[in-house]
């Protein structure tokens, strides 16, 4: 495809009618004020005829790279030098996505009209060979509050991955990708109770004399013989 397809005048043939409707609506009608401010639709006006301009030039760019081949420029040590003086910055358009149909309703059927030629297998085939021309078109889509998805999606990405190579951080992982399970810890060994052991013969019977030793009972004031004995098993 070429500046000079039929694709292409459609295109050209909407912009004017576009601005066409632009001027319209910038000019006073039999006393009444107009809709769109006289500069603000000058530098709209102005907007329209530089994208027509580059997306021709770039249509003719991408004939010629094609029927031609590829350049390479020889290395030299000559390099141009960069420009010391800063251009001026543009004039400032609204940002509001599709601000144009509040001052001047009949840009919704131009909207309309838009959507549907970028629906075309056409357009979707010539927007997808090359994105420099769906970058071209967001502006105009913006500016009439046609949804930028139908760009976005036409447009391929500049340097795909692969999704083997490429793992996401655990941090940065989205509801979509599954965390791997986690293996289930054992639980730690509880150590085993002692078992019990009844007391010995000895051992009461030492209990028995410290506790009933004369010292004991020089020591403790309270204290009182038993009334009981001890018979050792024969």
């Amino acid at each position: 495809m070429n500046a000079a397809s039929p694709l292409f005048t459609r295109f050209a043939g909407f912009i004017d009618r576009l601005k066409q409707t632009i001027a319209a609506a910038s000019v006073k009608v039999q006393g009444r004020p107009a809709r769109l401010p006289a500069p603000l639709g000058l530098m709209l006006y102005g907007r329209l005829s530089r994208l027509t301009t580059r997306l021709r030039d770039l249509l003719a760019r991408i004939e010629a790279e094609r029927t031609k081949p590829r350049r390479i420029p020889a290395p030299g040590p000559h390099q141009r030098a960069p420009r010391k003086s800063t251009p001026k910055p543009p004039p400032v358009l609204p940002r509001r996505f599709g601000w144009i149909a509040q001052p001047i309703p009949e840009a919704n059927t131009h909207a309309q009209t838009l959507r549907q030629f970028l629906c075309e297998p056409e357009t979707e085939s010539l927007i997808t060979s090359d994105p420099r021309i769906g970058r071209i078109l967001r502006p105009l889509c913006h500016l009439l509050g046609i949804d930028l998805t139908l760009i976005y999606r036409m447009i391929p990405p500049p340097h795909p991955q692969n999704p083997t190579q490429t793992k996401p951080h655990p941090l940065l992982r989205t509801p979509s990708t599954k965390p791997r399970p986690s293996k289930p810890r054992a639980p730690n060994p509880k150590p085993p109770d002692p078992p019990l052991r009844a007391p010995t013969l000895d051992a009461i019977q030492s209990l028995l004399d410290q506790t009933f030793s004369p010292r004991a009972q020089t020591h403790n004031p309270w204290f009182t013989p038993p009334d009981f004995f001890i018979v050792h098993p024969k």
